[in-house]
Order: structure tokens, then C-alpha cells, then sequence
């Protein structure tokens, strides 16, 4: 054998040697994959595809104390198909009717597209075909007798998911007050009471399809999912309708930023409507944007004279009748000037004339007179009755009040002063209204709350009781005094407008400049009081933020005629009973008010008067000379009366009126 074949010889021999070691390296991986690893690979393989993944549970309803849903967790359902599960001549008997039935449910396929599409996916043995998505409970219903999918699961191929969407029912008048929880961040209700309302998820099998789509399989250790408790709110609807919609009718007029309207019952403290809108850059129109009641923490202006008087009153420093002199309208403090509204000042007058006119040189003088040496007494005075605290309101976000101390470092000689009538100082909307409903109270300074009951399938869970953050803010003397002092700052003073002798409010304007280091034009305007002034029912603040100065900038003028629509509205809608009217009283009111004469001749004549096309005033004026009780819905003027025109006064004890 020559030399060459040799070496020919042994090379082929390497080259075996090496294809025999890797089909050994090879069998051995193989082995080592399907005997010894395969197990725990196929385990994890089947996790990756089957899980035990959570089932939402449906969050709880929030709702009115009226009855109506402001809140509510809404079934959204998707409808998937097994294309192999289904028999062979049961698919092709029936494909053509479901198709047909298909096409009306979802349009974007007309009835053939879906009998070709279904065909194709049972040939590429699909088992997880998207038929319809996005749909409600009788749209789910009607689906499941369709062709097929009526067999159910197991023989028809029918899967369908669940997806909880929470949707509010009144998203312009509470949205904020409602608020939001989500994983990023939370506000208002749904955040304050999310333990409450989450209820409890559930788990089940599930198998995976593609992407990130899970298929529901049998499974008889699944937990079912508990419900989350309902949540009845304080707010009456019926209010909050016309707190918005006076909110609303100010903004457009005067141009403002944004405001924001409260209103609470003065015994319970339960805050009734909370109407809060801005400006949207984009269109200028107006929506909740943010919860300004609760969250937006400004200098409050001449509102704050209410605390400075409190102070005055309560610590003996001055009493209603003490004077002071507002010389020109202008008193200067280290160098910086404090303005009364009216050039010239009011000359010599006493503290309830300086709080009625609300002379900022009067209450200013008075407060320095009483606290200069000693500016301590007047902050601990507002520390030790809890005005530097937040309400702590069951709406998530609320932002606590600043009242700066004299050992603070920005603290100065004009700290005092400025403090005095409502600079220097801030508070929410509702932290001020907290304390005016304190003095409407007799001095008992409530909680707000804006929920009453937490419900389980309308059994009680639990029940918030009225609560008292400081119980006699000050004495029954200094308290009677403010309520006279605010009662005659709308009969005499700057809320003078608001006077009615029929609607009788108690209250104070507030006027104050904001970002007055810049020498801008920007205002707020506010007010806030109680209704009715004798025996009070119902407290409300008022504050719209930067109007149009040129259209109007004073309380008076831009929030105090929102406060009196809502106390107009409100006050017609409470319970009283019939009034005894003298023939002397009706020809006066018949003279006063001369095209209510046919109403009145009909009421004279022992039948029920026309009340179509009158406001809630004036239809109650004329119901007034009889022994009728009215209920009303609505807001507005009359468009409905029951029973009708005509009826005999005697066969009747109540009217109802639907008004728009």
C-alpha cells in the first residue's frame, strides 16, 4: 500500500471518528433533555401557557343622597370563538346563519367576509377568533343565541371576557368631587374610599393564546370575584344642578379662570352640592378641571374680617360700638399703604359699621390697637379654635391652611395688619366656609362630610354621624353679635344686592388681589354666608378666580349674585307650611305684582291658578294664599303643573311643578 493511500486511509478514519463523537454528544443531550430536564421544561412550558390569573372584582357605586348613580363600575364584554372546538357538520350546517347574524352585531364584515374569515381560521385551527368586543349585556345576550355560539362553551365554541369600566353618570356636575383611582394617582372620593369600593378580586385557569390574550378555562377551583361596597354621598342633586349652573352663568359672564361653589347644612355639616369648573385653554369653554373647594389654597381677602372681629369681640379688645376713624380711606403701615374701596373713607365709625362696609382702614386700625404689642394673642387665638387645620373632608387632596407665627422667619411688622383683612393668610373655599358655618351654628364648628352611609347590596356597612371639630368657638354673645354683624353687612353693607326681604341671607363679600407684587389686574372674588339669617339651614361660599376686571371684579358684584341664586333656588325648595294669608296681605301683593291678578282671581274663586311660565318665586307667591304644599323638580320657569288648571282648591292638597 503506497504512502498515499495510506494517508487517505487515515484521514477518512479521523473524519468517522469525529461524526461518531458528536452523534454521541448528540444522542446524549437528547437524553439528557426529554429524561433528565424534560420534566421541569415541560412544567415551565405549561405555566408560560396555562396561569391562574386574577379576576376583577366590581368596584362599588357611589351615589346621591337623592338616589341617583354618580358613580358606577360598567360590565364591558368581548365575544371570542373556538373555531376547532365546534363539530364538522354542525360548523358547516350553521356557519351561514351565524355569519349572517354576525354581520348585523359588527358591520365592519358583510355576511359572506365573515363566513370566509371563519372558514379560513377553523382551517389554520384557530381557537381564539375575535367576533365582537366593546359590548353591553343585551348586546352579549342577543349574541349568545346566535347560530353555534348557542350551544354554549364546550360545543359552540363561545368565549367571552369580561372587563369592568368605571364610567361616571354625571361627569358635569361632580367630577372632581368623585374623583379617580388608578395606580398612578388618585383624588376625591373614589380615592378617599378606595378600601371600600375595590372589593375583593377573584382567580380562575386561564390559558394563553397569542399575544397578550388569555382564554377562561374550566375550572373548578376558581374564586368568583366579591363586589365592592356602594358609597351614598350627601350630595343632592337637585342643588348641585343649580350651584353649577349659577357657577357656570358668572364664569361666562365675567370672563373668569375658574370658581368654585359649596354648600353645606348647617347643623350636619353634610355638604350638599360642590360645583367646581375651569376654563379649558383650548375652546374656553368650562368643566371640572380640578376640585378648587377643596384643593386651592388662596389669601382670602375681606372674608377673613369675620376671624379679625371673632377676635376683637371674644377677647374684649373692642366691642360693635367701639370707633375708629378710616380718616381719608387710607392708613399707612412701615411705608405701605391699606386702601379703603371708597375714595375718601367713611370717617368716624364703629366696628359693626367697619365690618358691615367691610373698610379695610377700620378693621386694620382695630386689630393693631388691640394685638400691635402682642401679635401672639391674636395667632393662638386662631390656632386654639382650629383654623389652621385641615377640615379633614372625605375628598382626597385637600391642601392645609397657612396662618404664619410671629416667631416665624417671613413674620414682619406688616404681617399683623395684612392678616387682618385677608393677606398674608390662606385657606381652601371650604376651610373658610367651615368656620362661617361655625357661627351660623351657634359656635359649633362641624366636619364636613360629603358621605353619609357605605353600603353592601344596600344593606348598611357603615354610618357617618355628624361631627364636631371644636364645639363653642367662642362665646353665645360674640357669636349673636357676628350673626348680626353679617346679616347687616347684606342689609346695609356691601352685600347690599343681595338683600331680599323674602330670602333673608347672612353674609360677607370678599374682594382680594392676587399676585399684587406684580401689579397685575388679576382678582378673586367671593362670598360667603348662611340662609335663611333667622334659624339658618344651609351655608355656601363663592369664589371665582380672575374675572374680566373690566366686566366687573368685586365680590358683590361677580360671586354674591351666584350665592343668591342658589339661595333663591334652595330656599323655595324647603319644607314649610301653608301660610294664612289676609285679604289685606293678598291686595298688596296683588298691587305689588299686578300680572299675577288672574292666578289670584282664580284662587279666589276656589280654583287652582295657571303657574305655567312663572319662576319658583313667583308661582310660591301665588300658592302662598292658599293651604296648597308644592313639591317641585327642576329649576327655571314652570312648564308642567299637576293636577291642571281649573281644579277645585278644596279637592286638592298638593300641587306639583316640573320647571327647565
Amino acid at each position: 500500500m503506497s504512502a498515499e493511500l495510506k494517508h487517505i486511509k487515515g484521514k477518512i478514519t479521523w473524519i468517522s471518528a469525529v461524526i461518531y463523537l458528536l452523534f454521541v454528544v448528540i444522542a446524549g443531550r437528547l437524553f439528557y433533555v426529554s429524561l433528565v430536564i424534560g420534566p421541569d421544561l415541560r412544567e415551565i412550558s405549561q405555566k408560560r401557557l396555562i396561569e391562574r390569573r386574577e379576576i376583577p372584582a366590581k368596584r362599588g357605586d357611589i351615589i346621591s343622597s337623592d338616589g341617583k348613580t354618580l358613580a358606577t363600575t360598567k360590565p364591558v364584554y368581548t365575544v371570542h370563538f373556538d373555531a376547532v372546538t365546534v363539530e364538522e357538520s354542525v360548523f358547516q350546517e350553521e356557519i351561514g346563519a351565524l355569519s349572517t347574524q354576525l354581520a348585523t352585531i359588527n358591520p365592519k364584515k358583510s355576511a359572506k367576509e365573515w363566513e370566509k374569515y371563519l372558514r379560513q381560521k377553523r382551517t389554520q385551527r384557530n381557537s381564539y377568533v375575535l367576533l365582537a368586543k366593546d359590548l353591553n349585556f343585551s348586546e352579549l345576550m342577543r349574541m349568545k343565541q346566535f347560530p353555534i355560539l348557542k350551544r354554549g362553551t364546550y360545543q359552540g365554541g363561545l368565549i367571552v371576557d369580561v372587563d369592568q369600566t368605571r364610567i361616571q353618570m354625571a361627569t358635569d356636575i361632580t367630577l372632581r368631587t368623585i374623583g379617580y383611582d388608578t395606580e398612578a394617582a388618585s383624588a376625591g372620593l373614589e380615592g378617599f374610599f378606595s378600601a371600600y369600593l375595590q372589593g375583593k378580586p377573584g382567580n380562575r385557569l386561564m390559558q394563553k393564546i397569542v399575544g397578550d390574550d388569555w382564554k377562561p378555562l374550566d375550572d373548578p377551583e376558581a374564586i368568583e370575584p366579591v363586589d365592592g361596597f356602594d358609597i351614598v354621598t350627601t350630595i343632592d342633586t337637585r342643588i348641585q344642578d343649580v350651584a353649577q349652573q349659577s357657577l357656570l352663568n358668572s364664569l361666562i359672564k365675567f370672563e373668569a379662570d375658574h370658581g368654585c361653589a359649596v354648600v353645606m347644612e348647617v347643623e350636619t355639616g353634610r355638604i350638599v352640592a360642590m360645583a367646581n369648573l375651569g376654563r379649558n385653554p383650548s375652546d374656553s369653554t368650562y368643566s371640572e378641571l380640578r376640585n378648587y373647594a377643596v384643593w386651592e389654597r388662596t389669601e382670602p381677602g375681606s372674608t377673613m374680617k369675620l376671624m379679625s372681629a371673632m377676635a376683637l369681640l371674644e377677647t374684649g379688645s373692642a366691642d360693635t360700638n367701639t370707633e375708629v376713624d378710616t380718616k381719608n380711606g387710607i392708613h399707612t403701615v412701615y411705608g405701605k399703604e391699606v386702601r379703603d374701596s371708597k375714595k375718601g373713607g367713611y370717617g368716624v365709625i364703629n366696628l359693626q359699621t367697619a365690618f358691615e362696609k367691610s373698610s379695610n382702614t377700620g378693621i386694620v386700625q382695630l386689630v393693631e390697637q388691640a394685638f400691635k404689642d402682642n401679635p401672639d394673642e391674636f395667632v393662638d387665638f386662631l390656632y386654639r379654635r382650629k383654623f389652621d387645620q385641615i377640615t379633614g373632608v372625605q375628598i382626597k387632596g385637600e391642601t392645609p391652611p397657612t396662618i404664619p407665627k410671629p416667631n416665624n422667619g417671613n413674620w414682619s411688622g406688616l404681617s399683623l395688619p395684612w392678616m387682618s383683612y385677608g393677606y398674608g393668610v390662606e385657606f381652601t373655599p371650604l376651610q373658610l366656609l367651615t368656620i362661617y358655618n361655625a357661627v351660623a351654628n351657634d359656635g359649633n364648628m362641624m366636619k364636613p362630610q360629603v358621605v353619609q352611609t357605605i353600603k353592601d347590596h344596600g344593606r348598611i356597612i357603615e354610618s357617618f354621624e355628624p361631627e364636631i371639630i371644636k364645639s363653642g368657638i367662642c362665646s353665645p354673645q360674640t357669636i349673636a353679635k357676628l350673626q348680626n354683624m353679617l346679616e347687616g353687612a347684606v342689609r346695609r353693607g356691601t352685600g347690599k344686592r343681595l338683600y331680599d326681604s323674602k330670602v333673608s341671607i347672612a353674609g360677607k363679600t370678599g374682594t382680594c388681589q392676587l399676585n399684587y407684587w406684580t401689579g397685575g389686574k388679576d382678582y378673586q372674588s367671593s362670598f360667603a354666608g348662611y340662609f335663611p339669617a333667622q334659624n339658618p339651614k344651609y351655608s355656601c361660599i363663592v369664589v371665582i378666580s380672575k374675572p374680566n376686571y373690566l366686566k366687573g371684579y368685586y365680590g358683590s358684584d361677580v360671586a354674591g349674585p351666584v350665592f343668591k341664586a342658589i339661595a333663591d333656588e334652595v330656599y323655595y325648595q324647603l319644607p314649610r307650611s301653608p301660610k294664612i294669608v289676609t285679604q289685606d296681605q293678598l291686595a298688596i301683593a296683588i298691587n305689588e305684582k299686578r300680572e299675577l291678578n288672574t292666578q289670584h282671581e282664580a284662587i279666589d274663586n276656589n280654583l287652582l291658578p295657571n303657574l305655567i311660565g312663572l319662576d319658583l318665586r313667583e308661582a310660591f307667591e301665588v300658592v302662598e294664599a292658599t293651604d296648597l304644599i308644592v313639591n317641585t323638580h327642576g329649576h327655571g320657569k314652570v312648564v308642567k303643573q299637576e293636577p291642571a288648571l281649573g281644579t277645585a282648591l278644596n279637592q286638592c292638597s298638593t300641587v306639583t311643578l316640573w320647571l327647565q
